[in-house]
């Protein structure tokens, strides 16, 4: 356990100073000259050990420390700013991140002894930790958490807290370990569609043509279909909201909302569901008339099906969406037009996204440019 001592100087002021105990030995920390300051660094000192609690002390100007945010205050604080823009659920999301990554190791530090060397540590930390599947923490998962944190510290900057984000630059773990998306073979799309409940086939249909992720899809309501266009708007998704509740707000980028041409064999999959429905009905629901819930979607009906059609693919209903934009990708439909109905907000995402695919595309473009120089001779 640490103190605090306090004396008073000649002129009637008061200053302050931290006993811990190290390797048997009363010390004291330099002086202090506020109570706040002095009270803080006695929490760290308690927290985090001498050694780090006096390397903050020694980065402030001077001796004169005054208290500063710890690290998890200002995550509050920076969530709060986030709720101009950002939905209940994400939110909420952002903080669980936090909390089984980088606040643990990190949130007990003032924003000033929040250092680059305490980055680094965290994220070598983090790679060794199990997920709360019992598997190693992705590269992806690692870098949101890192981005959350960033985020954080940059408004820390921004508000005058602290001079540099430290965060900003630091070296993170590669995509290379990570696997390659799984989409579904046409033979295996055939199966899947065979063991699926026949009530949310058209589902499928819709997931796969459209390209669309599930919380659009079962988000769009009968004014939002036109069959005799053959076209569907996507203008809203499910949202998160507080509490793991769910509401219809917008899509996830400006783009989403998109109008998209669909193909015959899913204008005769959805007809029946269309016709004869009143205008703000969802156009695919549960058994039970209720909105389609995608976690109780795929954990009872997905798998199912996986399991029947005999795929052992590590698949999400979302892999529908990238097996779709494959197909059309690899058949050599532009990208452009991929990129719109996926509602990806720039081409530069639909490019990073299917890079290997636009690699096979450019064979083409290969073809061409060989039959025109084939004409000259390349001279020995």
């Amino acid at each position: 356990m640490a103190g605090v001592t306090r004396r008073q100087r000649s002129d009637g002021t008061w200053v302050y100073r931290v006993s811990y105990r190290q390797d048997g030995r009363l010390k004291w920390t330099p002086t202090i000259r506020t109570a706040e300051g002095a009270a803080e660094m006695k929490q760290l000192v308690e927290t985090i050990g001498p050694e780090a609690a006096l390397a903050i002390l020694k980065q402030r100007s001077g001796r004169n420390t005054t208290a500063m945010p710890l690290l998890r205050d200002w995550l509050e604080r920076h969530l709060q700013l986030l709720e101009a823009d950002a939905t209940p659920g994400t939110i909420d999301d952002y903080r669980r991140m936090a909390a089984r990554t980088w606040l643990p190791r990190l949130g007990a530090l003032p924003l000033d002894g929040v250092s680059r060397e305490a980055i680094i540590e965290w994220v070598a930390w983090q790679r060794k930790q199990p997920s709360r599947r019992g598997t190693p923490y992705s590269p992806k998962s690692i870098r949101n958490a890192h981005g959350l944190l960033s985020g954080a510290l940059a408004s820390a900057v921004e508000h005058g807290l602290i001079a540099k984000n430290p965060a900003r630059g630091v070296g993170l773990p590669s995509d290379a370990a990570e696997h390659e998306m799984e989409v579904l073979t046409e033979d295996e799309w055939v199966r899947l569609v065979d063991a699926m409940d026949p009530h949310y086939r058209p589902l499928l249909w819709f997931l796969l043509d459209v390209g669309c992720r599930i919380g659009e899809a079962t988000a769009v309501q009968i004014r939002d279909v036109d069959l005799r266009r053959g076209t569907v708007r996507l203008r809203r998704a499910w949202k998160k909201g507080a509490s793991d509740s769910r509401y219809l707000g917008s899509t996830k980028t400006r783009r989403g909302v998109r109008a998209v041409q669909l193909s015959r064999m899913t204008l005769e999959a959805i007809a029946p569901l269309v016709e004869g429905r009143p205008a703000d009905a969802l156009l695919f629901t549960g058994r039970r008339g209720a909105r389609v819930q995608a976690q109780h979607f795929r954990n009872r009906q997905w798998a199912r099906a996986l399991e029947q059609a005999g795929i052992t693919k590590d698949i999400t209903p979302h892999g529908l969406r990238h097996t779709g934009a494959s197909w059309l990708l690899a058949a050599g439909v532009s990208p452009i037009v991929v990129q719109h109905r996926l509602g990806h907000e720039s081409l530069s995402t639909t490019s990073k996204v299917y890079a290997h695919l636009l690699t096979d595309a450019q064979m083409a473009a290969v073809d061409v440019m060989e039959r025109s120089m084939g004409r000259a001779q390349i001279e020995a």
